[in-house]
């Protein structure tokens, strides 16, 4: 690969933290860029003097934000750190930043009177859009997120913005504007998957394309079996990692998230009346570099991956420590997860992948009648 390895393995990307947005001045110089949008605004757009530190809070030493208590994840630098660890092991994993490829780079070819545009829902730390928008710099693209990472504004391409807004209660501004629209790992602040998609359709061009990729919250040991958890003090092939995630997802869905529905978008995109030529691609990607490969190149692209997942997976476990905590589990536990997935992890005693759906379909042509105004409110 030809990015800089220490700078993705270090997680020193200078990414991340808590600023206020450009001024006025500078909005100016970029909103021609973008003025084929409804004038219904998000909740917060880049495009305003209003401090984004209005929108965020401080919860146990780390940044959440301030809208939307189902998504319980920091917004924060060594959480903007994590995902752009978790992007780069998507980049290796697929090989770029999309899967469908020809589709997509069809759908966004220049056309001549029309503005092409691109939506990411759950942005985060924004690579995505930003590889995006320097990828196709005719698009408009746009990174939509409860706390997107404020302090890579000033560095967006000119084609590229981030805005603060909550998808969940609906996202009329963008109706029947958008070309592709992609969400990656969304599903805990998710209420409602099938309204979700259909909304997602609403602002589709037809022909356009939802693009979405979500985890399996199950592990998977080097058999391909489900990976055995770890109870009181474990034992040989059982995983903390894997008794984590089984916690959280847990967790999640009893605070209302739709998490269970990611497992089933396949089913939920392809029975959709508003979508066509619905499909899913499945990769595996082996935490740790522990997998062999079968050539060389095949060698040290599985050890990247596994290189980058680890790091992704032991910041993970970090980053829900505040959930853990604020819905009672005991400090001693929350702290054994951390400690017991560092050290399996760190010294490859548990060997497991994690097992990725890249979800997608296309718009069709049928008109959608809005049932009800405002949206899923959450």
């Amino acid at each position: 690969m030809s990015f800089a390895m220490d700078r993705i393995f270090t997680g020193s990307g200078g990414t991340g933290g808590v600023r206020s947005a450009e001024s006025e001045n500078d909005a100016d110089d970029r909103q021609s860029v973008f003025s084929g949008i409804s004038d219904a605004p998000s909740i917060y757009s880049f495009n305003s003097s209003r401090d984004g530190l209005a929108l965020l809070r401080l919860i146990q030493g780390r940044t959440f934000n301030a809208q939307n208590d189902l998504y319980y994840m920091p917004a924060d630098m060594p959480e903007f750190a994590r995902q752009e660890k978790e992007h780069f092991a998507h980049l290796v994993g697929v090989g770029r930043l999309y899967v469908e490829h020809e589709k997509v780079q069809r759908i966004l070819s220049p056309t001549d009177g029309e503005q092409k545009r691109i939506l990411d829902l759950g942005t985060g730390v924004g690579t995505w859009a930003i590889g995006m928008a320097q990828e196709f710099p005719h698009a408009e693209v746009i990174g939509l997120d409860l706390a997107p990472n404020t302090a890579s504004a000033n560095l967006l391409p000119p084609n590229c913005r981030f805005e603060f807004d909550d998808f969940n209660l609906g996202l009329p501004h963008f109706h029947n504007s958008c070309d592709i629209i992609h969400g990656r790992i969304i599903a805990i602040g998710m209420k409602d998957f099938k309204w979700f998609i259909t909304e997602v359709a609403k602002c589709l061009k037809p022909g356009g394309m939802f693009l979405m990729v979500e985890g399996d919250h199950n592990l998977w040991n080097s058999k391909k079996e489900l990976q055995e958890l770890a109870y009181g003090t474990g034992g040989p092939g059982q995983s903390w990692y894997a008794r984590a995630m089984f916690e959280a997802a847990l967790t999640m869905q009893k605070r209302g998230s739709d998490i269970d529905a990611r497992m089933k978008l396949y089913e939920l995109i392809s029975s959709s009346q508003y979508f066509e030529d619905a499909g899913e691609h499945i990769h595996v990607f082996p935490i740790g570099p522990w997998e062999q490969g079968a050539t060389p190149e095949d060698h040290q692209r599985k050890q990247i991956l596994g290189i980058l997942e680890r790091q992704s997976m032991i910041d993970l476990v970090q980053s829900l420590g505040p959930l853990f905590i604020s819905e009672g589990y005991p400090k001693e536990l929350v702290d054994q997860f951390i400690k017991g997935t560092e050290k399996e992890l760190n010294e490859l005693t548990v060997h497991m992948y994690i097992k990725w759906f890249y979800f997608f379909g296309t718009r069709n042509s049928i008109p959608i009648e809005d049932e009800k105004a405002g949206g899923n409110d959450a």
